[in-house]
């Protein structure tokens, strides 16, 4: 599909509606093709919007977008674009999953929006590729599916199968794209029209950098937190973490009190906890196995913290 010219005009392209997909990330994605077929005068592309039953689908935003086609009423896609948002795991049914493997195994190529990876993935038909998706659900993704490889990137384009994590990078997709198939003039057009000037690469970051989250570019504090990320479910002392970076825990102590206005325990314990109430809700694991997986000792200490952090207990997060 990238790079190469299509045979006949116009190039069709299905969009896979599945319940909780983003409006603003289909929409990034569908703006840009309606941007290069009026720059060029021309119907280069023409899209469709496919859901499991037909009719209406909500959105993540609780607004309902009606569907061209239903699954079983569609034969043959050349490309689909599989487009999910929250809770795909829960999403997922025998339906869904047999329509996706059928265009597969008729050659389609297949890209995946958002988490539409994990649904791609859970069909079968990412084993062996390269994909992305929202960093959120990455490393989840990743446990469930080894046989993908996952990477934190804008955009992978992978044979047949090609990949973003939603929102605007949606958009980047299609403009490199139309810049593939139809040239940079054409793309330049587009992205002006739609008054985005900043061309970012494939594997730039989906996540804005640490020292902007923490407002702070203390390589320290950095580090520290960086440490912190990186070992939720055997989690530190702080004693070890000040250690490593050649500091004295009071230097740590007054380092995470003086920028966070925090001490780097109540710090590392909330990074903890948000994990865990993230799990909670985008997973299926249970309340002992997400304890356990953010680096808590006992299911009971888990849901007095959590209860303290969040006024309510875990369980009532799903």
């Amino acid at each position: 599909m990238f790079g190469d010219r299509p045979h006949s005009y116009p190039q069709h392209i299905g969009f896979l509606l599945v319940p909780g997909f983003s409006l603003f990330g289909l929409t990034a994605m569908l703006d840009p093709l309606r941007h290069a077929n009026h720059g060029s005068n021309r119907e280069l592309y023409r899209w469709q919007l496919i859901s499991e039953q037909g009719g209406a689908v909500r959105s993540s935003d609780d607004l309902d977008i009606m569907s061209d086609t239903g699954i079983h009423d569609l034969a043959v896609c050349d490309t689909l674009i599989i487009c999910s948002g929250y809770d795909p795991h829960a999403r997922i049914t025998p339906g869904l999953l047999g329509f996706i493997r059928k265009q597969a195994s008729h050659g389609a190529d297949i890209g995946c929006q958002d988490t539409g990876a994990y649904i791609a993935a859970a069909a079968g038909i990412l084993d062996g590729y390269r994909a992305t998706l929202h960093w959120e659900n990455l490393d989840s993704t990743a446990e469930a599916f080894p046989r993908v490889n996952l990477v934190q990137e804008l955009l992978v384009v992978d044979r047949g199968r090609f990949s973003c994590p939603g929102a605007l990078s949606g958009l980047d997709m299609m403009l490199y794209l139309i810049n593939t198939q139809h040239g940079n003039g054409l793309a330049t057009m587009v992205s002006d029209g739609l008054i985005y000037t900043h061309k970012r690469a494939h594997s730039d970051p989906q996540r804005t950098s640490l020292q902007k989250r923490l407002d702070s570019r203390n390589p320290r504090l950095v580090e520290a937190v960086q440490l912190m990320e990186r070992n939720l479910e055997e989690p530190l002392r702080i004693s070890e973490i000040a250690a490593q970076l050649q500091l004295s825990e009071r230097e740590i102590e007054r380092l995470f009190r003086h920028y966070l206005q925090q001490t780097p325990s109540a710090y590392y314990r909330n990074l903890r906890l948000d994990q865990a109430r993230w799990m909670l809700q985008q997973t299926s694991q249970s309340v002992t196995d997400i304890s356990i997986a953010c680096g808590f000792a006992s299911l009971s200490h888990f849901t007095r913290s959590y209860q303290q952090r969040f006024d309510k207990n875990p369980s009532r997060e799903r």
